[in-house]
């Protein structure tokens, strides 16, 4: 969401864990629908969710919307500590 960003530019050697998946939403399509919904993820701002995290449960399933959300937060490195205390438990599942 910054000027310049482009999928050729994200470091791949950030996330190494072989759990991570990386995507990349040229169009913004994921950001801005959870960006447009009724407050239910506590994040929305009318218009494009970036720089958050949303985390579900291994339940989770989306039919209207996502279900079992967990944890939210935004910015990432403002909530860091609430996303690193949110994150356990779901990889030891």
């Amino acid at each position: 969401m910054y000027r310049g960003d482009a999928r050729s530019a994200w470091p791949a050697s950030l996330l190494t864990d072989p759990r991570v998946v990386h995507f990349w939403d040229e169009q913004k399509v994921v950001g801005t629908w959870f960006g447009k919904q009724p407050d239910y993820t506590g994040l929305s701002n009318g218009s494009v969710l970036w720089d958050a995290f949303l985390l579900y449960g291994a339940e989770a399933r989306w039919d209207d919307k996502p279900s079992h959300l967990i944890s939210t937060g935004r910015t990432i490195v403002a909530k860091r500590e609430e996303l690193r205390k949110s994150l356990p438990p779901l990889l030891n599942k």
